[in-house]
């Protein structure tokens, strides 16, 4: 291909002009910028060999194979704006060029099946929720049965400082069943001592057989949230986002039931904290369980779907 001097612009090597070893070149403008360089040689036609002015090499820049132009004059005459112009508008182009084959590659390979990879990832996450859930029932049984041997240890002190009291007095009234009743005399001198320690003690008991029957009938309150007990209690068959809502309504009770317990021990404390606890894991097991139900409906056909969206069915599990 010969010089062609009437072409405005910059000059192709290989299109306006033949391509020689020492010819002084730079990438087109539509190309990276860089910089300057030497032909070194022209192993074949439409390629050539470049040495770049930052010392680097390239064996093969096209100057016509497979149609591709990537070398200009050095010395090619146009205004420099313009090229520097040209240059940034033929970067994003090429910027765009990769974005679109990558666009297509992903659509080629296809969708990730995110639905299956999703119901795992629940599958899991429920599992391990029932597992903390039967952990903290464990915990909660045992902290139970500490409470009541505590129980079982103060109702031997009350009984033995009931003896002691009847020692003390052994020709006046029994003085254990003053203290139960709540009507012996206060007698300053010889059994203030004895009759405040009585009554300390038995206001602990008290405070403990109040506790316990709170925690037990609040852990009852929140058995009964489950799925299972709501949709076996109501006559009128009610869909599973209903179920849960009220489930979910009925644990948030609980909750601000367990908050409003007075507490005399860390013992109190940790229990009402495990039971909170076990209110929270629930919720989340109805949360993942919503999650999970949801992905199986979307699975469906339309008619199906919108029927379990309706709450139509029997039962719990008739909707699905």
């Amino acid at each position: 291909v010969g010089s062609q001097s009437g072409v405005a612009g910059p000059k192709y090597v290989g299109k306006h002009v033949q391509a020689k070893e020492g010819m002084r070149v730079c990438m087109a403008p539509e190309c990276q910028n860089k910089g300057t360089g030497t032909i070194i040689a022209v192993p074949g036609p439409g390629y050539v060999s470049v040495r770049w002015d930052n010392g680097t090499e390239e064996k093969a820049v096209f100057t016509g194979q497979n149609n591709d132009f990537f070398l200009v004059l050095a010395d090619s005459s146009f205004d420099s704006n313009s090229s520097l112009h040209k240059q940034l508008l033929a970067q994003e182009v090429v910027k765009l060029r990769r974005e679109v084959a990558q666009l297509r590659a992903a659509r080629q390979d296809g969708p990730p099946e995110s639905g299956k990879g999703g119901d795992t990832a629940l599958s899991d996450q429920l599992k391990s929720a029932r597992i903390e859930i039967a952990r903290l029932e464990a915990e909660k049984q045992e902290i139970i049965a500490q409470a009541n041997t505590q129980k079982e240890k103060l109702a031997k002190e009350v009984k033995q400082l009931r003896q002691d009291l009847e020692r003390v007095n052994p020709g006046g009234a029994a003085p254990g069943a003053a203290v139960a009743a709540g009507t012996y005399k206060h007698d300053a001198e010889s059994q203030g001592p004895s009759r405040e320690v009585a009554e300390a003690l038995l206001r602990k008991r008290e405070f403990e057989d109040n506790f316990t029957r709170t925690l037990r009938d609040l852990r009852k309150e929140l058995e009964n949230t489950s799925l299972k007990h709501l949709s076996s209690r109501d006559q009128v068959p009610m869909g599973v986002r209903t179920l849960l809502q009220l489930s979910n309504e009925k644990i948030d009770k609980v909750m601000e039931e367990a908050a409003q317990v007075p507490v005399e021990e860390r013992l109190h404390i940790e229990a009402l904290r495990l039971l909170i606890e076990n209110a929270k894991l629930r919720k989340c097991l109805n949360e993942y369980s919503e999650g999970l139900l949801h992905n199986t409906l979307i699975k469906v056909d339309p008619a199906a779907h919108e029927e379990a969206g309706a709450g139509k069915g029997k039962g719990l599990f008739g909707i699905l």
